[in-house]
């Protein structure tokens, strides 16, 4: 009994403090502002790499919408530390754009696949040491699942940690990429 009660207190907690628009995050810095924005350009360039690699439009239009949204966000997040406000819409486009884009990209995979332009792409995301890059890209995308659902938006600290996750998951994929388009 007292094991259940602890983790319900948590979350009845979470939920009181989940971002909404009548919230102004404090403690926000220009600092978090600029490491936001390192896994948005990094997505963006191997959205890019990736687009090119595979040679399909679709690919490169929805990591374009990704790389907006997550752009937006970053705007949102800068506006926060300057101005002190919340600009609500620009912090839940990323729950409908991102989806989209991520989408678009998903769809040109799939296409790109069955029209036989990734089989060689895919084949040297599986070689060493890519595939290594690659998997920790992917198990820091995993974590950052995990901390949107677990983790207070609303906290500085907590912040921190997804975008340095972000960050270096979205540089080992790029790195991977970078080594894909050295190899091809």
């Amino acid at each position: 009994m007292k094991l259940v009660m602890p983790i319900n207190e948590k979350r009845k907690r979470m939920s009181n403090t989940k971002m909404n628009k009548d919230i102004v995050p404090e403690n926000f810095t220009i600092g978090l502002v600029i490491v936001d924005m390192i896994p948005v350009l990094l997505f963006g360039g191997s959205g890019f790499i990736l687009g090119l690699l595979a040679g399909n439009v679709l690919i490169s239009i929805g990591a374009i919408i990704c790389f907006l949204s997550g752009f937006l966000k970053v705007w949102w997040k800068f506006i926060v530390v300057s101005k002190k406000r919340n600009v609500w819409f620009l912090f839940m486009q990323m729950r409908i754009v991102m989806p989209i884009g991520f989408l678009i990209l998903v769809i040109g995979i799939i296409i790109a696949s069955v029209t036989g332009n990734m089989g060689n792409v895919l084949r040297e995301c599986l070689l060493f040491p890519q595939v290594i890059l690659f998997a920790f890209g992917f198990i820091g995308m995993g974590l950052m699942g995990y901390f949107a659902k677990n983790l207070d938006s609303t906290d500085v600290k907590s912040n921190w940690i997804e975008q340095i996750t972000n960050s270096l998951s979205q540089l080992f994929i790029f790195i991977g990429l970078l080594m894909l388009i050295m190899d091809l």
